[in-house]
């Protein structure tokens, strides 16, 4: 049974199911041999042996160079993304973020390409543009403040690529806010409260606000990660921070972190990032149904809250707490604190 190298003799390493005469018989990923291991399990048993799977197999040899290799990229780009949201007014240049990276400048581009699947430049200039149109909507800074804001050198500047961007100019762009009245029916009674900042581990998800599949993988791998590796505990919280707008964003490239709370500093492992979400004073809404309704929301918040308020937004982001399970409660059930950063 055991497989052979490039002249045929037998090796320890592999058997002739995956290996004969120096090559791999088929270039399957670890999780599609997982896919097809699990086939084979009676359905009462699959949960836990695909849990020892996940365990066992980054180990073998077949994988654990590669996936080393892959968890390092991960936790490189997860670092330069969270140093472009927080310096969206500065134009980082290559050496800069491939030196956070940790990445020669020649593998730099290749591989935030390979991972995010845009170009820096694009991806960039995308954030910025998204930004001033939520500044727009949301405050009244003028468009030469909003070019400061995100690095472009004049306002002239600034209109020529969002109106390149959005089809329509910033002026126009900020008038049409939409009917924001119709969704009065959603609960407006915040509690105002100060928060302490909190140490959490996070995988990043590229996709439609809820989309099923992709929400529900990472939700799966970072509970497994964080029961594996000893860091959840019965104070864990689940929570999720999204930073676009799906009425500005494309829906598939809209950026959630699903987070889980801990109670220490960790460091990053992997597609498994680490954040402290800042303390402060927040204003706590609370969403019971599902949460489709959470951008209406946010919509309400934004446009209706605020402005009638003696608060304003400060600086930090948006999160929500997931307080109750969704599988195990009925739809309209479903609970979820929504945690706004103000000021007076």
């Amino acid at each position: 049974m055991l497989g052979t190298d490039i002249n045929g003799y037998r090796i320890e390493d592999y058997c002739r199911y995956c290996f004969i005469d120096g090559q791999f018989t088929s270039n399957v990923t670890m999780d599609e041999m997982i896919k097809l291991c699990a086939k084979f399990v009676q359905n009462e048993n699959r949960e836990s042996v695909i849990k020892n799977m996940r365990i066992q197999f980054p180990t073998l040899k077949r994988w654990a160079r590669k996936e080393d290799t892959q968890n390092e990229y991960h936790k490189s780009i997860n670092k330069v993304l969270d140093y472009i949201n927080d310096h969206l007014n500065e134009k980082p240049d290559l050496d800069t973020l491939s030196q956070i990276a940790n990445v020669s400048p020649f593998h730099f581009h290749r591989i935030f390409k390979a991972i995010i699947g845009e170009n820096l430049g694009g991806y960039v200039q995308r954030l910025r543009l998204e930004f001033v149109a939520r500044q727009l909507r949301t405050t009244d800074d003028s468009l030469d403040k909003l070019s400061e804001k995100v690095g472009y050198n004049s306002q002239q500047a600034l209109s020529k690529a969002f109106k390149k961007h959005f089809g329509i100019p910033p002026s126009v762009y900020k008038i049409t806010k939409g009917e924001w009245n119709k969704y009065r029916v959603l609960d407006l009674s915040p509690r105002i409260c100060k928060i302490n900042s909190k140490h959490v581990i996070y995988i990043r998800v590229m996709d439609e606000y809820g989309s099923t599949e992709s929400y529900s993988e990472a939700w799966k791998k970072l509970y497994t990660y964080a029961v594996l590796s000893g860091l959840f505990s019965k104070d864990s919280e689940s929570l999720g921070v999204s930073f676009d707008d799906p009425s500005i964003t494309e829906a598939e490239k809209c950026r959630f972190y699903a987070c889980i709370s801990i109670d220490q500093h960790v460091k990053p492992k992997g597609i498994f990032g680490y954040k402290e979400l800042d303390g402060g004073l927040y204003a706590i809404f609370t969403l019971k149904g599902h949460y489709r309704e959470l951008h209406n929301l946010y919509k309400l918040i934004i446009f209706i809250w605020l402005p009638e308020s003696k608060y304003k937004l400060r600086k930090g982001v948006f999160y929500e707490k997931y307080l109750n399970n969704p599988h195990l409660v009925a739809e309209e059930e479903i609970l979820t604190e929504v945690y706004i950063p103000i000021k007076e």
